[in-house]
């Protein structure tokens, strides 16, 4: 019996060994001494991701460790964060295109790095500076840059303390300047609104839109007041499914739908086959022959609305844009 146990004890052992390598962590991973072998370094001093550039960390710790790369503008404020778990930090888990997690984006400006771990008060700190900012892989409708584009047209209420303006007051989305919608109409929903036509916008068709409906995102940056919660963005999509030159309400696809921002910036990002037909905000059927068409895209609605009851509402919003295969990273 003695010699089964002691049979039985080791082979319990080798199987735990065998069970944590290679298959899962080592014993060492498990309870060995943190320690960090490799201090945190940048891949160059400077990037510019204008060109399709970019950049990694690296590090190496003794044990398995779960860890957070923050990167911090210094300019901007913005954030992005990489996490991970692992003994080494390399190109394969800590690389960096530009894009941000936390508004705003990214300017051409130094940046703080700073590795943290999970359970240790290690601070790992490097710097790196961007001399040129990533170029959106997206058809940008408008970036509110210079105001308004001219080939909007617009209708604003007369109302009070009516707010459809450019405005450059921290904190930014994008760029230096978003769009500000603001007002109290006390008679009807509708404060203003916005609307962008293919033909103004460019020579193509749909905005230059692919005809795979699965495959097309539009992508807004939105926020709220503070304070406030009764301001909705409706956007709307008007096809031309007979290809005739113009969209005929009734008779034609209108897809929509109604966005109730946070009071912090936030990316929204929906798929174009995901896009129904709303009445007075509740889905319905289709106007026109009910099929997606990007391609037919006639013109873009921005209505910003509010419960007339309900007082002053105000919304903001920047950088509009399509996207292909995915939603966008600003």
């Amino acid at each position: 019996m003695r010699h089964l146990f002691f049979t039985l004890t080791l082979l319990s052992i080798w199987s735990c060994q065998r069970d944590l390598d290679p298959a899962g962590p080592q014993l060492t991973d498990l309870y060995g001494n943190f320690r960090v072998l490799e201090p945190l370094t940048q891949s160059a001093p400077e990037i510019d991701f204008s060109t399709g550039q970019q950049a990694h960390f690296t590090a190496r710790l003794s044990i398995l460790a779960d860890w957070q790369i923050q990167i911090t503008g210094r300019t901007s404020g913005a954030v992005k964060r990489i996490i991970g778990r692992s003994r080494t930090i390399d190109i394969t888990n800590a690389s960096w295109a530009g894009e941000t997690t936390d508004f705003p984006t990214f300017r051409e400006e130094a940046c703080d790095v700073r590795l943290t771990f999970t359970g240790h008060t290690d601070t790992l700190r490097t710097a790196i500076t961007i001399t040129g900012i990533r170029i959106l892989d997206a058809t940008v409708l408008d970036d509110f840059e210079n105001g308004l584009r001219p080939e909007w047209t617009s209708f604003v209420q007369t109302g009070a303390d009516m707010k459809f303006v450019g405005v450059s007051t921290p904190p930014l989305a994008e760029g230096a300047q978003y769009y500000r919608m603001g007002g109290t109409v006390g008679w009807d929903w509708l404060k203003g609104l916005l609307g962008l036509t293919a033909s103004a916008f460019n020579s193509t068709n749909g905005f230059g839109l692919s005809a795979d409906a699965g495959s097309v995102y539009f992508n807004g940056i939105f926020r709220q007041k503070a304070g406030l919660n009764n301001g909705i963005v409706l956007l709307r999509f008007r096809e031309d499914d007979n290809g005739d030159g113009v969209h005929t309400d009734g008779g034609e696809d209108m897809w929509a739908i109604e966005i109730r921002p946070g009071i912090n910036w936030s990316l929204e990002s929906i798929k174009y086959i995901d896009l129904v037909t709303l009445v007075n905000g509740l889905p319905a059927g289709a106007l026109g022959n009910g099929v997606h068409e990007p391609q037919k895209l006639f013109q873009i609605d921005v209505l910003f609305l509010a419960n007339p009851t309900s007082g002053y509402a105000e919304c903001d919003m920047d950088l509009l844009a399509f996207s292909r295969n995915e939603p966008m990273k600003p």
